[in-house]
């Protein structure tokens, strides 16, 4: 089943991720005005995603941000970063893809600095909960690929 998530949330990282050519998001205004607005608003409600996962729920299966690395003289790498906590004002969670140039592996655990998160995600009673991106890279699916991507979730996505 997690292997399976990564594989999905990987389709999803390159489909909303900038083109090689584009500058880093963070630190200039980007070329995608829609990824923009979506890293903006996930941003903007990363106190939403703090306090919910302070809080205990009996049915969270899924607790993950998106992490902008830049290698050195390499383009940087959106990745997954699952089983996320966040303890004396300090996010940690393990790495869901390698990033070889930063000798980091699937699974490492890591801290994750907040300047860093691009998107955040919860799955509870079986919905998706922020995940911005995920939505953006929905709505850019065709039909066919909306519904197989739709299809290999273990939760739904809903407006």
């Amino acid at each position: 089943m997690i292997r399976k998530f990564i594989l999905t949330l990987c389709l999803l990282m390159f489909a909303c991720t900038p083109s090689p050519t584009a500058t880093s998001m963070l630190t200039t205004v980007g070329t995608d005005a829609e990824l923009d607005a979506a890293i903006q608003q996930a941003r903007d409600s990363l106190q939403t995603f703090i306090q919910a996962i302070e809080t205990p729920h009996a049915d969270r299966t899924l607790v993950a941000v998106k992490v902008r690395f830049s290698p050195p003289g390499e383009s940087p790498q959106d990745i997954w970063v699952d089983e996320v906590t966040y303890v004396d004002g300090v996010f940690r969670g393990s790495m869901g893809d390698d990033v070889p140039a930063l000798r980091l592996e699937f699974g490492e655990k890591i801290a994750v600095d907040e300047k860093d998160i691009l998107d955040w995600m919860i799955v509870e009673d079986g919905k998706l909960i922020g995940g911005y991106t995920i939505r953006l890279a929905m709505q850019r699916m065709s039909p066919e690929e909306r519904e197989r991507f739709l299809e290999s979730l273990d939760y739904v996505i809903e407006d």
